[in-house]
C-alpha cells in the first residue's frame, strides 16, 4: 500500500522547520482520537478546557465503524493509495493548527497517515513506538484517560 511506503519515509518534522509558538500565543488546536480509546465525553471536557483558554477548535476522531458523523473518520475514508475520499478529513488534516493532540496509542495505519499528513506546527501525543517519528512531544498515557487528557493540557501549558 502506497500510504504505508509514505509512512515509512515520512521524516519527523523538527521545530526548526516550522514556526512554532507558545501555547499563551496559540490560537487553533486541533484534536486527532481514537473513538474506542477515548469516549465522546472525554473529547467534550478536553475542548471546553481550552476553549475556556481561548482557543480554537477542531476535532476528528476516528473510528473501526463506518459512521456519517462529520467529526468521525474510519477505514474506509482513505483509499489504498492514500487518497483522502472524505471533504471533511482532508480539511482537517489541511488546516495549519498550531498544535495537534494526538490521543491514540493503537497501532492503526490510517490514524498514523492522518496524523502524518497533518498541516499542524506542532503534535503532541501519547508515548507509543509506532508515533514517535511524527510527534514532537509525547507523554506517559495514564491508566486513568481523563488525567492522561488533563496531563496533555498541563504541559502543553508549560511549552
Amino acid at each position: 500500500m502506497i500510504k504505508n511506503l509514505f509512512l515509512k519515509h515520512k521524516g519527523k518534522p523538527t521545530i526548526a522547520d516550522k514556526e512554532h509558538c507558545t501555547y499563551a500565543e496559540s490560537s487553533q488546536i486541533g484534536v486527532l482520537y481514537n473513538t474506542s480509546e477515548f469516549k465522546a465525553e472525554s473529547i467534550d471536557k478536553l475542548e471546553e478546557l481550552l476553549k475556556n483558554d481561548g482557543k480554537d477548535i477542531a476535532r476528528m476522531g476516528f473510528s473501526d465503524k463506518p459512521s456519517e458523523d462529520k467529526l468521525v473518520f474510519c477505514k474506509k475514508d482513505i483509499s489504498p493509495t492514500g487518497t483522502v475520499k472524505k471533504d471533511h478529513l482532508d480539511f482537517f488534516i489541511k488546516q495549519p493548527f498550531d498544535f495537534l493532540l494526538s490521543l491514540d496509542t493503537s497501532e492503526n495505519p490510517n490514524y498514523k497517515y492522518v496524523l502524518a499528513l497533518s498541516n499542524a506546527i506542532c503534535k503532541v501525543g501519547f508515548e507509543a513506538e509506532q508515533y514517535n517519528e511524527l510527534l514532537q512531544l509525547s507523554l506517559k498515557m495514564d491508566e486513568n484517560k481523563p488525567k492522561a487528557i488533563a496531563n496533555i493540557v498541563r504541559y502543553l501549558k508549560m511549552i
